[in-house]
């Protein structure tokens, strides 16, 4: 991708390569190859913690991915944006040690949160994320990524 083109919608995986915190990356790699790099950036982010804010910058649309531990069954999926994040990620249990949770109220308290916030998160279990797990956050992110793209090129004609 050009150095200088920034797409202005960006779906930041977040998680580690290994497994139990794996589905960011299982999602990001699924993702790969479905967008015009232009217009809509995919990203594996390895347990960013605060660098989260510089990732989220410059984007109009963000769409984070994470594996979540808030108390549903294991294998809910948890489609938030904007403000309703606050409950979700209050209870979302960390192992990137400078969490979520914290991460998004410091960019908030810094006036870096981007236009619009969205995520898709699995509520994971004691077992490893299925292939069909992924797949279901894949469609539901390709389906938010699409329809955010739409929304910001139908906003460009008038």
């Amino acid at each position: 991708m050009n150095a200088h083109i920034h797409p202005s919608v960006r779906i930041l995986c977040i998680g580690s390569p290994t497994e139990p915190d794996n589905l960011g990356f299982l999602v990001a790699h699924a993702l790969m190859g479905r967008f015009d790099p232009e217009k809509i950036e995919v990203v594996a982010l390895d347990r960013p913690g605060p660098r989260l804010i510089e990732h989220m910058r410059g984007a109009d649309t963000v769409i984070l991915v994470d594996a979540v531990k808030g108390g549903a069954a294991a294998g809910t999926l948890h489609r938030l944006e904007g403000r309703s994040l606050d409950g979700l990620v209050m209870h979302h249990t960390s192992s990137h040690g400078f969490g979520l949770a914290e991460t998004l109220a410091l960019a908030d308290r810094m006036d870096e949160l981007p236009k619009h916030l969205k995520f898709v998160g699995l509520e994971a279990g004691t077992s490893p994320f299925s292939s069909e797990q992924t797949m279901q956050v894949v469609d539901a992110v390709t389906e938010i990524a699409n329809a955010a793209l739409k929304s910001l090129e139908q906003a460009l004609e008038t």
